[in-house]
């Protein structure tokens, strides 16, 4: 038997209590080309008063445009600018005489006459417009107009909007008779979506896409900001299984087409009754009165729903729950929906859906709703019951010292034996160091799997890598799978786009994103080889941590270097050895220790210089695993002759050495005896840029001066010890900017960093030399994300410095909540300074019964400094959680 109430819209408004609705907010967007001939952007204010966006299509930027209201104060919403976009305007049917009768403040002339079109099919059919910086908390109405008049051919222009829901719209845009008096165009027609709210990354999107005939057009937009819906507030929340046989306790708030809910015993998923919605949207809320609760933070609100195989839900409708807490003056202070049932879902059975939040500060009023969204109001309907509203703990938490590669063939291990490839290499390392003392208990997970693209990932992100509940994630994706192979740009720049997404989510979900560039294939040609250097010379510059995989194997035309590979897409056992170097040991400790990826400093250098016949002071830098590919990147400044690095290799049995030679130019002789002797003159005091590359696999050694190649030898090379200065220095030499990474660079990196670009893609040191300390109090400071650091060795001045470095320790390392202190020289009540990996003063304590305190510490890296009969000394400690 069932039981139908009638709804009376008007009843159930009243039993809500008016509040005044904030004022509405717009924003207005031209859409289209500004060179005067096809169009022209529109100016500010209009005639009306109002200020214009002016779009215009532009991809290369992210977030190319941030939009301003019509009263020029910013909406915090920003506009990409997606591929497949073409543009076209007054010579080709833009519509340029609008009436203010027909569009109201849309007539305006230099927002009508141009316009963005998509034409093609498949992936060139659809373009896309990324909008984000969205108010989870408010509600999104647009206004869309499209026109390009012709007679040939009638046009359907489709609009889709996609944030926490879905809109579809349409609009004929062109064709006889189409606007008012026989325009062959649209010259008085305005759609609007339905009301939407962004996704939890506050992201709506627009696709433009043919409905029918050969095109589709946007001209212009309105975006009408709405504030969050103001309701009353009720005492219980009550009759959640309906078992009282009606709907009391509940209040039916209707939205458009007549809505009918009812009360079943013939479905049900306990007891006897359920309820059923039909007919036009509807929202059916409770709300109770919030107590809080000692150990309780968040809350779950969960429900039964039931879509029946026949009169079940069809085209776009669909039903979900919404939590909702409210202030005591009823403002909306966090919104949190579950997934929705839709035409797509299972028939036949009765689903669980939960949305879960987290109580705002200030919460009086929480109220659950089963909200139904058929704005036609046409036949379909589903059963809902017992809903429940209880506390939340949250599952297992984030890992902190827990990453997962996440990604396809080469990072699953695959041409390795047994799998132990790159990804399992590097994880044994973490390992090792920490049994050494060296890093953090790290663990990890991978999850990669073959074939995998960025498409791929996106699609299994929620249900593959969040259970993970790690702290960070390796994204190890390449070119190769996307379809770069006779894909060519298309998929370029879904690659991009791809990435950029799963960093920004990544990110949302409290984790740290690192990437890893593409890689060498057999079968890639120059063409692809070209997209794959361009796409890693963006992931360098990107503000994410990555590492450059390609400058391990490559053969210097994109392809495996041979006796590297096991099949034409994959390395064998040698070329993930090659892999796993290029990943900077101490990457994770640094990230761990909140050490921020590094920017470029500018730097006044330091200087080496001999004084009454002594060697100059020696600055060293030691990496800190096994170098196969590497770079050296330094510049320099000196009027005179002698060496400027030492290259200790293997076992530090030889060295080979980077000097000025008596010509004035730059020599480079190796551990190996190979000598490669530049053109360009250096001893002239100026500043020049040294860049020696290494490829282990490849067994190459190439020297670059000012972006100049100097030559190239052959060998294989494992460098132990990088020295700066020392006897056979120069008698002034200066550096600054020094540069260690674990990869071999092809010549766009090399041109790159000659333009002063701080490539970053396995970056193990960024010292910038300062003897200024303008960029931070240690001269020597390391500012890539990795723990390693540079020491100052040799010379008399140094010596002295050295001597008192080594008898004074710090024990234990890591420590915990404090550190003793061991010295000759008497350190009670001394002032000691703390500096994080990124030169900020963190603390400033004194020696106490010869210990410092460590508790105001947040567990990281550190260096410390304390003064030793006069002489700053620095020491470094890590300060490991309790």
């Amino acid at each position: 038997m069932r039981k139908t109430l009638p709804l009376l819209l008007a009843g159930c408004l009243a039993l809500g209590t008016a509040h005044a609705q904030t004022a509405v907010r717009s924003a207005l967007i031209d859409f289209g080309v500004n060179d005067g001939t096809n169009g022209n952007s529109t100016p500010s204010p209009d005639a009306n008063g109002s200020y214009w966006n002016n779009v215009l299509n532009v991809t290369g930027v992210a977030d190319t445009f941030r939009l301003v209201d019509k009263t020029n104060v910013p909406t915090g919403i920003k506009l990409k600018v997606g591929a497949n976009f073409l543009t076209n305007g007054i010579a080709t049917g833009g519509l340029l005489a609008p009436s203010a009768a027909l569009l109201g403040e849309f007539a305006v002339a230099t927002a009508t006459q141009d316009y963005f079109f998509v034409q093609g099919t498949g992936a060139t059919s659809t373009g896309t417009l990324r909008m984000s910086g969205f108010d989870r908390s408010k509600r999104y109405v647009f206004h869309v107009f499209g026109s390009r008049q012709a007679t040939t051919e009638t046009r359907v222009s489709q609009f889709k909007f996609t944030g926490a829901t879905t809109s579809t719209i349409t609009q004929t845009t062109t064709g006889p008779n189409v606007g008012a008096n026989a325009y062959p165009g649209n010259n008085n027609t305005i759609t609007k979506s339905d009301t939407i709210m962004a996704d939890g990354n506050g992201v709506i999107q627009l696709e433009l896409s043919k409905a029918s005939g050969s095109y589709a057009y946007l001209n212009l937009m309105r975006v009408d900001i709405l504030p969050a819906r103001a309701t009353a507030a009720i005492t219980a929340f009550q009759n959640p299984g309906f078992e009282l046989g009606n709907f009391t306790f509940w209040t039916a708030v209707g939205r458009g087409a007549a809505p009918v809910n009812t009360i079943s015993t013939t479905t049900k998923h306990a007891g006897t009754y359920a309820a059923q919605l039909s007919g036009g949207s509807l929202s059916l809320e409770q709300q109770i009165t919030y107590l809080s609760t000692i150990g309780t933070t968040a809350q779950k609100l969960s429900g039964y729903f039931y879509v029946p195989a026949t009169a079940g839900l069809q085209g776009s409708q669909s039903a979900r729950l919404d939590l909702l807490y409210y202030s005591s003056t009823n403002t909306l202070l966090g919104q949190f929906k579950s997934d929705s049932v839709r035409a797509t879902s299972p028939t036949g059975t009765w689903v669980k859906l939960e949305a879960t939040g987290t109580i705002p500060t200030g919460t009086a009023f929480v109220k659950g709703a089963v909200v139904w969204r058929n704005t036609t109001g046409a036949a379909g309907s589903f059963f809902f019951d017992d809903l429940l509203l209880e506390g939340y703990v949250a599952p297992i938490p984030t890992n902190p010292l827990k990453l997962v590669y996440m990604g396809s063939s080469v990072p699953s291990g695959t041409g390795a034996t047994n799998g132990f490839g790159y990804t399992a290499m590097y994880s044994a390392l973490l390992t090792q160091r920490n049994n050494t003392g060296l890093g953090q208990p790290w663990v990890s997970a991978n999850i990669s799997i073959p074939g995998n693209n960025t498409v791929a990932v996106i699609n299994r992100y929620a249900t593959d890598l969040l259970p993970q509940h790690a702290k960070y994630v390796v994204f190890a994706l390449a070119l190769g799978n996307e379809g770069i192979l006779g894909g060519g740009q298309p998929i370029f720049d879904q690659f991009r786009t791809n990435m950029i997404q799963l960093i920004r989510q990544a990110r949302a979900d409290g984790m740290v994103p690192v990437v890893t560039n593409s890689y060498t294939r057999n079968d890639y040609t120059a063409v692809e080889y070209d997209f794959v250097r361009r796409m890693n010379l963006l992931l360098h510059g990107w503000n994410v941590p990555s590492i450059n995989l390609l400058g391990a194997v490559d053969d210097g035309a994109g392809k495996w270097v041979n006796g590297y590979w096991f099949d034409s897409l994959h390395p064998n056992d040698l070329g993930h050895a090659e892999l796993f170097h290029t990943v900077v040991p101490s990457l994770f400790d640094a990230l761990n220790a909140n050490k921020a990826l590094p920017t470029r400093r500018v730097s006044t250098g330091i200087a080496l210089a001999k004084g009454n016949g002594a060697a100059t002071g020696i600055v060293r830098f030691v990496p800190e695993d096994v170098v196969h590919p590497f770079t050296q990147a330094i510049q320099f400044k000196t009027a005179g002759a002698g060496r400027l690095v030492e290259i200790r290799d293997s076992a530090g049995i030889a060295a080979g050495t980077i000097q000025v030679n008596a010509g004035g130019v730059v020599t480079y002789t190796s551990a190996k005896g190979r000598t490669i002797t530049g053109t360009v003159p250096v001893a002239n005091n100026k500043w020049h840029k040294l860049v020696l590359t290494h490829y282990y696999a490849r067994g190459s050694t190439l020297l670059y001066v000012d972006s100049v190649r100097e030559g190239t030898v052959a060998e294989r090379l494992r460098p132990t010890r990088f020295d700066l200065g020392g006897s056979t220095a120069p008698t002034r030499v200066q550096f600054r900017d020094w540069l260690f990474y674990r990869s071999g660079m092809n010549q766009d990196e090399v041109l790159a960093m000659a333009a002063d670009s701080l490539l970053k893609s396995s970056l193990e040191l960024y010292a910038p030399l300062d003897g200024r300390r303008v960029v931070a109090t240690d001269s020597l400071l390391n500012l890539a994300q990795s723990t390693n650091t540079l020491a100052r060795v040799a010379g008399p001045l140094s010596e002295r410095a050295s001597l008192r470095a080594a008898q004074l320790s710090l024990y234990p390392s890591p420590a915990t909540h404090e550190v003793h202190l061991s010295s000759p020289v008497a350190l009670e009540n001394q002032v000691v300074t703390f500096y994080d990996l990124a030169g900020r003063q963190v603390l400033t304590t004194r020696v106490q019964g010869g210990r410092l305190d460590l508790t105001a510490l947040a567990p990281g890296s550190y260096l410390v400094a304390i003064k030793v009969d006069g002489e700053l000394i620095y020491k470094r400690l890590v300060r490991q959680a309790e």
